[in-house]
């Protein structure tokens, strides 16, 4: 998509995986959605990356760690690391947060809302003027679950679209 200007402020949107817009996170949910099947979720190994070829690039896929106390980034699409500026591949959330406190704790809420409740979460927004370091104006991401017994989450896979910032 074509960079945009930012909004003068930004505003978020939480969705059900029905109200997803974007095809590229529609994709990921619909996947999630066949491999999970009646099951309350997927489990890692399901996830091949043959099958999401086309989506790779805009996927983060993080490993729970000690139930929730942290979270490592093990895969990070090159979409992902052009939206924010650096690869986080193989950071954990407790490292980010050293470097970017609000923002760490920010992702930190919501992996743990997914953990704990064990439910998908979908939001999208506009990043206005009010967050002037961001490199996009507009995304729509969805974090799913990911667990071996259906019950415990120890992986979430986060599917993301964004439009970058148009240069001021």
């Amino acid at each position: 998509m074509a960079p945009q200007p930012a909004p003068d402020n930004s505003s978020t949107y939480v969705l059900t995986l029905d109200q997803v817009e974007n095809p590229l996170v529609r994709t990921g949910v619909n996947y999630w959605r066949a491999l999970r099947g009646d099951r309350r979720m997927p489990a890692r190994p399901q996830l091949s990356p043959r099958d999401i070829a086309g989506i790779l690039r805009h996927l983060v896929i993080l490993r729970v760690l000690d139930d929730g106390t942290d979270y490592e980034y093990r895969l990070v699409g090159d979409a992902q690391v052009q939206a924010y500026g650096f690869n986080f591949q193989n950071l954990r959330i407790s490292q980010i947060k050293s470097v970017a406190p609000e923002f760490g704790q920010l992702m930190l809420g919501i992996y743990e809302l997914v953990r704990t409740t064990r439910d998908p979460f979908v939001v999208r927004g506009w990043i206005g003027k009010d967050i002037p370091d961001s490199k996009f104006v507009y995304h729509e991401s969805a974090f799913l679950p990911l667990g071996q017994d259906g019950e415990t989450v120890d992986h979430i896979v986060v599917v993301s679209s964004y439009v970058p910032k148009a240069l001021d």
